[in-house]
C-alpha cells in the first residue's frame, strides 16, 4: 500500500512514520509545508490511503489558519475527486473545532470541506477531534502543555500553572497511531460517515497532579530509583518524560 502523509514532519506525522516505516507492506509519500501544492496533485494520484494531518495552530499570521487548515484541505479533497479513485482520508482535527475563535473555524471549516467529498462522491473519511495528544517529538510551549512540562523539568526550568485545579482530556500519541493504522488495516468499520473518531483510551488529569506526577519521575531518576509503572496514563508520561531528558 502506498501512503501519503501531509504535514509529515510534525508531531503526529513523525510518529506515524516512525510505526509504518518497518512495514514492508508500506510506501509512504509525504508533503510538507514548504512543498508546491503541485506536488499535491502528483502524490494524491500515486497513492492507496491519506493521512492528513498537516494544520496551523500557532502561525505568526493568522491568515495562516485558512491557508493551511482549509485552503489545504480543499486543494486536498479537489486532488482526490480528480483521480476518479474512492482514497480513504483521515483527518486529525481538534476538539477545538466546537469553539469559535480563528483556529476553531479553520479547523471546522476543513471538517466540513472533508464531510462533504464524502457526501458528494462517497469517499471513506474519518475524522478525529483529538483533544491535547502527548509524546515523544510533540515540541515544548507550542504542542502540548505535557512536552513543556516534561522539558522544563527536566532541565530545572520554573513551570508556570495558572489554574492548578485545570482539568485537561489526554491521549498519547502511541494510542493515536494504532487506532490510525487500524483503519488503515480496515481492522475497523465505520458505521456513520457523519460520525466524528474517537481514540481510547483518554485520560483525564488536572494540571496540579500533571506537575506532582512529572516531578515525582525526576526524583526517582535524581536518586536512581527504579519504581513500577503499574497505571497506563503514568506509564505514557514517563515514556514521554525521558524522551525529554538532556
Amino acid at each position: 500500500m502506498k501512503v501519503l502523509i501531509t504535514g509529515a514532519n510534525g508531531f503526529v506525522g513523525k510518529n506515524l512514520k516512525l510505526f509504518l516505516k518497518v512495514r514492508s507492506d508500506i510506501e509512504i509519500f509525504s508533503f510538507l509545508k514548504e512543498d508546491n501544492i503541485s506536488l499535491l496533485f502528483y502524490l494524491v494520484n500515486k497513492v492507496d490511503f491519506i493521512f492528513h494531518l498537516a494544520g496551523s495552530n500557532r502561525p505568526s499570521d493568522i491568515k495562516e489558519f485558512t491557508t493551511v487548515n482549509e485552503i489545504l484541505s480543499k486543494k486536498l479533497c479537489d486532488a482526490v475527486k480528480k483521480t476518479n479513485r474512492k482514497i480513504p482520508i483521515i483527518y486529525s482535527s481538534s476538539t477545538q473545532a466546537t469553539i469559535d475563535n480563528p483556529y476553531g473555524i479553520s479547523k471546522r471549516n476543513a471538517e466540513n470541506i472533508i464531510f462533504n467529498l464524502n457526501k458528494n462522491f462517497k469517499i471513506p473519511i474519518y475524522i478525529f477531534r483529538l483533544p491535547n495528544i502527548f509524546g515523544k517529538f510533540s515540541k515544548p510551549n507550542y504542542n502540548s502543555v505535557v512536552s513543556t512540562f516534561c522539558y522544563n523539568i527536566a532541565r530545572d526550568i520554573p513551570i508556570l500553572i495558572k489554574d492548578p485545579k485545570n482539568l485537561i482530556t489526554l491521549v498519547y500519541i502511541d494510542d493515536v497511531i494504532k487506532k490510525f493504522i487500524n483503519i488503515m488495516d480496515a481492522k475497523e468499520k465505520k458505521i456513520n460517515s457523519k460520525d466524528f473518531e474517537f481514540v481510547s483510551p483518554s485520560y483525564q488529569i488536572t494540571l496540579e497532579d500533571l506537575a506532582k506526577q512529572l516531578y515525582a519521575f525526576k526524583e526517582m531518576r535524581n536518586f536512581n530509583i527504579s519504581e513500577r509503572v503499574e497505571i497506563e496514563l503514568a506509564k505514557a508520561l514517563y515514556s514521554t518524560y525521558i524522551s525529554y531528558l538532556p
